[in-house]
Formats: structure tokens, C-alpha cells, sequence
């Protein structure tokens, strides 16, 4: 039998407890901080595993200007269930107390938790500019204190590595310097032992130095090079054209303790065979150190990025094109590499890591300003539905029809929830239609 059920609303209530949610956050938006947190308090004292409300309530302290109270809100948040517009609020907080480390982190995990677009855009362009500021901040401290760095307090696992001299290749292929330097760097880092330095970092230091390729790549500057950035060991190398198609890699790690050199035997290979080349040296490097690689690092270490050598080309352009600022140009050649070989990866991941800051949002582009705009936009994932929404999903889990929902009364409202009082604010209409004698 087909049977059509027509069901009226006749109470939603104003004071239910889910509806506080809401209204924390509304009058929140409204200023009315106060209230806002009276609110949200009454919320977590019915529902302490909230993790919503926790983070609403860290906002709210957040636009109160109290950062303790709003950074323990986001903890409790953060705890019990992670979340982009957590992160944020904290990564906000940390940079306002001038903790650009925890900043840094906290930005990170909330791009990793798929933000709104527009947050993603004003946060990724902060977080450039943020990381550019920290790393512009460690080269000046080394530089101011370079006369009391002690090498014996670097870790004896870092390792750094420098773009390879390419005065002796062709002008078109000077890029590749970077290119394999930066995958050497990522190999490297493969290994559980190493702690690679970061080499946007050594870009900042050369330019403090105002060293050329062919200086900083010569190891008797590594060293130096190696105490400012905190490096243990210096990886440096040189490229040279050995016919129209061929090149050879010749390469040495530096030590910062004792400066001593251990050259790597030469590399050479076709340039169509680019990263066969690249990865002998990267395993001689390995050997150079002493390190024993497992299985697993091993076959990491082989796994080639792209086998097209225009499409590493177009990359390395980028990278340099990046390291010298010019960003718009940089995208157009990560793109290029990236439509070459559409499972270039890391081609991708570069036109995706590159600031594209939110039009809309006041203030300068990539600034903390722009940030909080973005920030009280991101909407607030996790919070319960209200009104028609929650009723329909209340009365429809007690027909049988959705399951999973045992713990929502026929308003859609935690069986545990406070007596509701006040009157009816929304009346609304479910239609069910179907075979309700239907058995399975």
C-alpha cells in the first residue's frame, strides 16, 4: 500500500539548546561579546564535547582581544576535533604573541583542512609572507651573531644543499641548477636520519652575502655557509655540458665542523636521462655521509618525479623565477611543466602553493589585516543544522527511513537537551511519500 503522510510542524523553540549555538556566534557578528561567550558557555556546559562551540568561543575571545583565554578555547577546540577556522584563529593568535613558529604550523594545518577558497588565498599569501619573514629573521640573527655560533651545538644530522654552479653550462640550461638542487634537497629528506634545511632559506643568506653561484657553490665558502644557516654538512656540486646532449655532476659534502671536503665521484648522463644522473649523485651523497639506507628509503629515493625533460625545464624556470620574486612568471612555468606532464605533482603543488590574494578582503595583499577579514568570513564547519532542517531529520529517523541518527529527538535535537520553552518561531510542512508497510 502507497501511502502519502503530510506531518505539520507546531513547535520549534527559541531557547532549545542547539539554538544557542547560533546565537553566540550571531551576536558574536553583532559585537555583543559578552553575551556572545554567556551564550556559548551555557552551550559547552550542556555539551563540554562540542568542539563548534569551544572554537566560537576562542573567537569570540579572539575579537574580545583576550588571546589567552581565546588561545585555551582553541586548544579544548583542536582536541577534541580539528578544523581550518580552529587552526586559523590560533595561527592569529601565535603571530600576534610573536611565536612565528607555532604561527607558521598552525597555518599549515589549517590549508591542510580545506579552508573556504577565499581564506585559502588570503592564508597562503600570509603564510609566504610569513615564512619569508621568519626565515629573513634567522639570517639577520645568524649574521648579528655569527662570531658566537659554536658549531659542536648544530646537529650532527643537518644538511643543506646549495644550488650547483652553473657557470659552465649553456645559458638556456643555467635553470637546471636549481631544479636539481631542490630534488636533491627533497631526496635527501627521504632520509629518516636527515634533517634538511630548508633551502628557501639558504636563498635569503646568498643574498645577504651577495655571493654569486660559482662563489657559494665552491666549498671553501660552505662552511660559513653551513654555521649561519645551521647546517652540520653543505652539499655542493658543479654542472658542466659534455656534448649537445650530455652533462656530467660533480659534487662534494662539506663538513662545518672541520671544513673538510669529501668530494663524490662524477655523475655523468644524457640530459634525457636527467634524473638517473641526479639520483646517482643524491646515492653517493648518501654514501659519503656513512648512512645506511633502509628498503623502503631506497626505493623512495628512485622514484622519478617526470621522465620529461621539458617539463622539468619549464620547473626549474620557475624555480628560479620564484627565488627572484617574480611570482606571475613563475606560475606560467609551473603550469607549462605541469602540461607537459600532467603527473608532475610537484609542478602542481607549486602553481597551488602560490599566493593568489583575495581581492575582496581589505588591506594589503597577504597582510595579517586581510587574514582576519577572510577569518570572520570562514564559515563554521560542524555546527548543527536548526529550524526545518533539524525537524525533518528528527522525524523521518523516527519513521526508520535515516538511521545513524538515534540520538536526535523529533525536533532534531539532542535526546539530552534541556526542556524547551518559549514559543513557537518556525512552522513548516514534511512530505513523505511511499510504501510505509514496505518490509525489507
Amino acid at each position: 500500500m502507497r501511502t502519502i503522510v503530510a506531518v505539520l510542524v507546531l513547535a520549534l523553540v527559541a531557547g532549545c539548546a542547539s539554538d544557542q549555538l547560533h546565537r553566540g556566534r550571531q551576536l558574536a557578528e553583532q559585537g555583543r561579546y559578552e553575551q556572545a561567550a554567556d551564550t556559548l558557555y551555557n552551550y559547552i556546559n550542556a555539551n563540554p564535547k562540542s568542539a563548534p562551540a569551544w572554537r566560537e568561543l576562542g573567537v569570540v575571545f579572539y575579537e574580545k582581544g583576550d588571546l589567552t583565554k581565546a588561545e585555551d578555547a582553541l586548544l579544548q577546540a583542536n582536541n577534541i576535533a580539528p578544523d581550518a577556522r580552529t587552526n586559523l584563529y590560533l595561527g592569529m593568535i601565535f603571530e600576534k604573541s610573536g611565536d612565528l613558529d607555532r604561527a607558521i604550523d598552525a597555518y599549515r594545518a589549517a590549508l591542510s583542512l580545506n579552508p573556504g577558497s577565499e581564506t585559502r588565498n588570503s592564508l597562503q599569501a600570509h603564510l609566504d609572507q610569513l615564512v619569508v619573514q621568519k626565515l629573513q629573521k634567522d639570517v639577520s640573527v645568524s649574521l648579528t651573531n655569527e662570531a658566537a655560533i659554536k658549531v659542536d651545538t648544530i646537529p650532527d644530522n643537518t644538511i643543506a644543499v646549495v644550488d650547483f654552479d652553473n657557470s659552465h653550462l649553456p645559458p638556456d640550461l643555467a635553470p637546471l641548477s636549481k631544479g636539481l638542487a631542490e630534488f636533491t634537497a627533497a631526496d635527501l629528506s627521504k632520509v629518516k636520519s636527515l634533517r634538511v634545511v630548508e633551502r628557501q632559506k639558504l636563498d635569503f643568506l646568498l643574498k645577504e652575502l651577495k655571493l654569486g653561484t660559482s662563489e657559494y657553490a665552491n666549498p671553501a665558502y660552505s662552511p660559513r655557509l653551513g654555521r649561519l644557516m645551521g647546517s652540520r654538512h653543505i652539499v655542493t656540486g658543479s654542472l658542466t655540458g659534455t656534448g649537445e646532449k650530455d652533462f656530467r655532476m660533480d659534487g662534494a659534502v662539506v663538513s662545518t665542523a672541520d671544513s673538510s671536503a669529501k668530494p663524490t665521484s662524477p655523475t655523468e648522463g644524457s640530459l634525457d636521462r636527467f634524473f638517473q644522473v641526479q639520483k646517482d649523485f643524491v646515492f653517493k651523497v648518501i654514501d659519503n655521509l656513512g648512512i645506511t639506507l633502509t628498503p623502503e628509503e631506497r626505493d623512495s629515493i628512485q622514484q622519478v618525479p617526470t621522465e620529461s625533460f621539458l617539463a622539468f625545464m619549464a620547473y626549474s624556470r620557475g624555480l628560479d623565477y620564484q627565488s627572484r620574486g617574480m611570482i606571475d612568471q613563475a606560475r606560467q612555468e609551473y603550469r607549462q611543466a605541469a602540461s607537459v606532464d600532467n603527473k608532475f605533482v610537484a609542478a602542481r603543488q607549486r602553481v597551488t602553493a602560490l599566493p593568489l590574494p583575495a581581492p575582496t578582503a581589505p588591506g594589503p595583499p597577504g597582510s595579517l589585516e586581510q587574514l582576519e577579514s577572510s577569518a570572520a568570513e570562514e564559515s563554521g564547519e560542524g555546527e548543527p543544522t536548526s529550524g526545518l532542517d533539524q525537524f525533518q531529520a528528527g522525524a523521518l529517523n523516527r519513521a526508520g527511513f535515516i538511521k545513524g541518527l538515534d540520538n536526535l529527538d523529533e525536533f532534531g535535537n539532542p535526546s539530552d537537551a534541556p526542556p524547551r520553552t518559549g514559543k513557537v518561531t518556525n512552522i513548516g510542512t514534511i512530505i513523505i511519500q511511499g510504501d510505509i508497510d514496505a518490509r525489507p
